[in-house]
């Protein structure tokens, strides 16, 4: 016969079935608690900033590394993450309808940490755009000033997609201070024409909670399917400006070659499939990866 084990009779197993469900619950709650500090800076897009500063830096240049050029993209992703925590902060009550799974709405980030971690990132950003030039310093300054100004202010009006586009852009003139490089203008333009869109869609999704708490967004004010032709307006320009600076002399072949063969037609099946937010706007993402690349090795 078996051996008679107390603890597996069916009378104690509710208890310890419940005592393992605890200690799983406190497991995933340790799990979560981290990543949601992690989620609260939006990663990828801190990434995508540090790219766009070393793309600014190098688009129609060669490749180099140095201290100055890894430090600039380091305080890019320090000032998006800044912004990011700003946002999030503001955005409490709108997110409760709009991202109730944000951090900060889902208890996984205390408000207080938060906003010491937005505070760590702006003093370490300006202290290190010091050690630069006082080009890169004001430029980072402004940009902290705007960001602040976006959340508390610009966010609620018709303007908020064109300055969040603005601020988008400046990460490849930041870039383009530390090599004194005039051609950093070129992705910055182009970013303003693919983040506005981008902004805009974004909007269209949280239609509901900023309708709710009075956001007099461009989606508010015009309407769903007009806001959604100023998108396709974007995009359109976007095709149309993309082969421009090849035809101009300032990059070269590989550029084209991957602006043509891949971004554009991506592009052409982003206007196609206008009708589904989501898709748009993870595609749009996707296209600024293409870009980055195509600017950086052309």
């Amino acid at each position: 016969m078996p051996k008679y084990i107390p603890w597996l009779q069916p009378s104690h197993l509710p208890d310890k079935i419940k005592n393992l469900n605890l200690s799983l619950t406190s497991i995933i709650r340790l799990v979560e608690y981290p990543v949601g500090y992690l989620t609260i800076i939006r990663p990828v897009n801190c990434v995508i900033t540090f790219i766009s500063v070393l793309c600014g830096a190098w688009v129609g240049k060669e490749i180099i590394f140095n201290n100055k050029i890894i430090l600039a993209g380091v305080i890019g992703f320090l000032v998006c993450a800044f912004g990011n925590i700003v946002n999030d902060l503001k955005d409490i009550q709108i997110d409760r309808i709009n991202n109730p799974r944000r951090p900060l709405v889902s208890g996984k980030v205390h408000k207080k940490v938060a906003v010491i971690m937005s505070i760590i990132f702006v003093v370490i950003s300006l202290i290190t755009a010091s050690l630069l030039n006082l080009k890169p310093f004001l430029l980072v300054l402004f940009t902290i000033l705007l960001l602040y100004l976006y959340a508390f202010y610009f966010k609620k009006t018709p303007s908020a997609n064109f300055i969040v586009a603005l601020i988008s852009g400046l990460s490849f003139i930041l870039g383009g201070f530390i090599t004194d490089n005039i051609l950093s203008l070129i992705p910055a333009i182009f970013a303003i024409l693919i983040h506005t869109p981008r902004e805009i869609i974004k909007d269209i999704m949280d239609i509901k909670g900023d309708r709710e708490f009075g956001v007099a967004s461009l989606v508010i004010i015009y309407g769903e399917q007009k806001a959604r032709n100023i998108v396709c307006l974007f995009l359109v320009l976007l095709i149309l400006a993309c082969p421009l600076p090849f035809i101009f002399g300032f990059l070269n072949i590989k550029y084209l070659i991957i602006i043509g063969f891949i971004a554009v037609p991506l592009i052409i099946f982003t206007i196609a499939k206008l009708h589904d937010s989501h898709l748009v706007s993870n595609l749009l993402k996707f296209i600024m990866l293409i870009g980055l690349v195509a600017f950086i090795i052309g």
